[in-house]
């Protein structure tokens, strides 16, 4: 499965809507249609599109408030936003750019011209998300805990830990469903609690479930699920293993090897104290962070990495301190910014090394 870029097109002629709407499909975007202010500010919310279109003339609310109301929020900190309007009044045009707007169409306008702007405004925020993406997949990679991603019941991803845990093949994850690694009592507890995510109906859950291995082995764990992104036809949903005991003996040493292989690959260089608490930090044992600098980073940036080191995806971040993906986002980039780092791998590492936090 391909993740498609989201786009959110708010218009109320419901007939150039739908020509909107087949024009991108046809680009191979993923679109959500709403015909009213109102619905575009909550389904700005629930979809988080990588690119919102937005009519200007529509009541109650008009594509004004609905720039306002997401700023506000912060949804359109880093997603492009452009409006569409019938309206050819120069003013009108310097009042929606002087809000912030990227761009600006005056009905009726040539598709092709449309859509290279899309295109054109998405290579901004490409640039923005890739900082994201590579943090979460060091994670996903890194996690000594299982953690996969996917749609309804089919998997569509999992991490190196879930792969050796469950003997799966790496090369077939998306042959695999939920049904395949659970055992049959509890998929049963976690079927209906998946598609009430998967409608929209539940945000997240948590259930004890035992894991069962392609060989037959169980073990019991606790499993997380949270709604990791949403589509306009589908949610992929990520899901979290906490196992209920550590890695020991050999098993440990591989995983040692493992994490120290990849920084160095990574171009991270790591001394054998900083090797020894980066071990505690990824295999989780006994990890209690005793102090953490206030004074370089500010208090939430500190929640936020240290929600980070126990490994937990940007969703879970969010959903743990109340606060929206795109406010986590920001936190690690500043995060990343203060600590000249690419990923929040190396956040980890340089905050260990220069004694910003103790553990």
């Amino acid at each position: 499965m391909k993740l498609k870029t989201k786009i959110l097109v708010i218009e109320d002629d419901i007939r150039l809507a739908k020509t909107i709407r087949n024009v991108l499909v046809l680009q191979d975007y993923d679109v959500c249609v709403v015909t009213n202010g109102a619905s575009g500010i909550q389904k700005a919310f629930e979809y988080n599109p990588n690119l919102i279109l937005c009519d200007i003339k529509m009541d109650p609310v008009d594509g004004y408030q609905v720039y306002n109301v997401l700023k506000e929020s912060s949804i359109i900190d880093t997603v492009p936003f452009i409006f569409i309007t019938g309206s050819s009044d120069v003013q009108e045009i310097r009042f929606g750019m002087d809000l912030g707007a990227d761009d600006y169409f005056v009905k009726p306008f040539n598709n092709d011209d449309l859509v290279l702007a899309i295109e054109k405004r998405l290579s901004k925020f490409k640039k923005l998300t890739e900082i994201g993406k590579r943090e979460f997949k060091a994670l996903f990679k890194l996690s000594p805990n299982g953690i996969f991603l996917f749609d309804g019941e089919v998997l569509y991803d999992a991490n190196p830990a879930l792969v050796k845990t469950l003997e799966l093949n790496p090369d077939r994850i998306t042959s695999y469903t939920i049904n395949d690694i659970v055992n049959p009592l509890s998929f049963i507890t976690i079927k209906e609690k998946i598609r009430r995510c998967s409608n929209g109906l539940l945000n997240t859950f948590s259930e004890n479930v035992t894991l069962q291995a392609q060989s037959g082995i169980e073990t019991e764990v606790t499993l997380y699920v949270s709604v990791y992104e949403k589509y306009s036809s589908y949610s992929l949903m990520i899901g979290f293993l906490a196992m209920n005991s550590n890695l020991k003996g050999p098993e440990s040493d591989v995983f040692i090897s493992d994490i120290l292989s990849i920084l160095k690959k990574e171009n991270v260089s790591v001394t054998d104290s900083l090797g020894e608490k980066l071990i505690d930090v990824f295999k989780r044992q006994n990890l209690s962070i005793r102090k953490q600098n206030t004074d370089f980073f500010s208090e939430r940036e500190n929640q936020v990495l240290s929600l980070s080191m126990e490994g937990l995806s940007i969703k879970m971040i969010a959903d743990k301190l109340s606060i929206s993906d795109r406010t986590v986002e920001k936190h690690r980039s500043s995060l990343m910014g203060k600590t000249n780092s690419n990923n929040m791998i190396e956040v980890i590492v340089f905050s260990l090394r220069n004694n910003l936090l103790e553990i």
